[in-house]
């Protein structure tokens, strides 16, 4: 069952009020990072508790592609606000089977280290909590800053032996 969730733009980035933020430096290029994440290549050995993905918008995928990941716990339905291949990529979830946020933003950087060699993958995660997390909010958080943090560090891993 799909519980929708307030559709973002790039904009809820300045006022989200909650945010989670991961900062890794990965040996591989902005542009390899970028399509490790855009691709969705071998996610489930760098995403924790990633599960499965289904594109439903066809290619080439851009602003505007949709997509339907699947966690352990979970699915969203995520639509694409920003692709910029080594530098940016943004989605908006709009819609969620389990209702635990109002409104969700995911915004990665790319940037370029050592000429180009190397990347600084900033990661931010924007939310307003559903109304019913608020009382275990911290709790939840804490579960999802790990998962994020984890699939950051794996994901640093896998691009590193996987150039």
């Amino acid at each position: 069952m799909w519980f929708p969730t307030t559709p973002s733009e790039l904009s809820y980035v300045d006022s989200a009020p909650q945010r989670i933020a991961n900062v890794v430096t990965i040996d591989a290029t902005p542009e390899r990072v970028f399509d490790l994440f855009a691709t969705g290549e071998r996610q489930e050995e760098w995403f924790q508790d990633f599960v499965a993905c289904r594109w439903t918008s066809p290619e080439p995928h851009t602003v505007g592609t949709t997509r339907e990941v699947q966690l352990k716990t979970l699915t969203v339905k995520e639509r694409f606000l920003a692709w910029d291949r080594g530098q940016r990529l943004a989605f908006s979830i709009d819609g969620i089977t389990l209702p635990i946020v109002k409104q969700m933003l995911e915004d990665l950087r790319f940037e370029p280290l050592d000429g180009g060699r190397r990347t600084r993958l900033v990661w931010h995660v924007f939310y307003t909590p559903a109304l019913v997390m608020v009382p275990v909010h911290g709790a939840a958080r804490a579960v999802f800053s790990h998962m994020f943090r984890r699939s950051a560090e794996k994901l640093q891993r896998f691009a590193e032996h996987n150039p």
